[in-house]
């Protein structure tokens, strides 16, 4: 009885979600597509700010990720120093921290090199100066470089305390030797933690749909971006299939 109560509920909820769904839709076309010419005005004041923002802010990160990255190295390695090698608890609170400077540091290099790519198209497209086009692509490999090593830094650090991890940082084959290299307990917490970012992920995929849908209304925003997103969000679908199936 209580599982066909479930399943009732189920089906209501998806119903819901579809009502609530198409309804927001409908009403954000209609208001965009009422007021297109201020979209569109919005959208070029947006492009206009970002694209010149892009230079400065890359420069900004360029300078201020480096000094951080050197930061999170030597305090990493200093709380190294001052672990006695048998205090569990200080070095779980170590591995922490390393696995967040490591965290920093990917989301810092991928927001670096998403703002090289606005700024190459502004200045290719948008900008009469073609200064920037010389500065940031010595800016982005430079970063990007450091950012790398900086991470294999931190890498080693792991593996010092964790003899058994295996694998150079800057391998392409890293994560094959990290992965075999890892327990079984390490391994479950990874795959659950990739299983929520697929969950969420999808999530996010169907919103940027439902803005990009609303906006070609008003704007002329071309195929592009439906196209890149549909290659994404397909990518990730096929790779959980076969991955879930391969373990079987």
């Amino acid at each position: 009885m209580k599982k066909h109560k479930k399943e009732k509920k189920g089906y209501l909820e998806f119903i819901m979600i579809i009502l609530v769904s198409g309804l927001m839709g409908g009403v954000g076309t209609v208001i965009i597509g009422e007021h297109g010419g201020d979209v569109e005005k919005l959208g070029s004041i947006l492009e206009t700010f970002i694209g010149k923002g892009a230079f400065w802010f890359i420069v900004l990160m360029s300078i201020l990720g480096s000094i951080a990255n050197t930061y999170m190295v030597l305090t990493v390695r200093k709380k190294f120093r001052e672990w006695d090698g048998e205090d569990d608890e200080t070095a779980e609170q170590i591995e922490r921290y390393n696995n967040r400077c490591q965290g920093i540091i990917s989301c810092c290099s991928t927001m670096v090199m998403v703002l090289s790519g606005v700024n190459i198209v502004y200045g290719l497209h948008r900008s009469e100066s073609k200064a920037s086009l010389a500065v940031i692509p010595t800016l982005f490999v430079g970063y990007c470089l450091w950012s790398a090593f900086s991470e294999h830094i931190l890498v080693e650090q792991t593996k010092k305390m964790n003899p058994e991890k295996k694998g150079n940082a800057l391998s392409l084959h890293f994560n094959r030797d990290w992965d075999k290299s890892c327990d079984e307990q390490e391994k479950a917490r990874m795959y659950e933690a990739a299983y929520v970012v697929y969950r969420k992920s999808n999530w996010l995929y169907a919103g940027i749909y439902i803005v990009l849908l609303m906006c070609s209304v008003a704007v002329d925003i071309g195929v592009l971006p439906f196209l890149m997103l549909g290659i994404i969000w397909t990518y990730q679908i096929v790779l959980y299939i076969c991955n879930y199936e391969k373990r079987r």
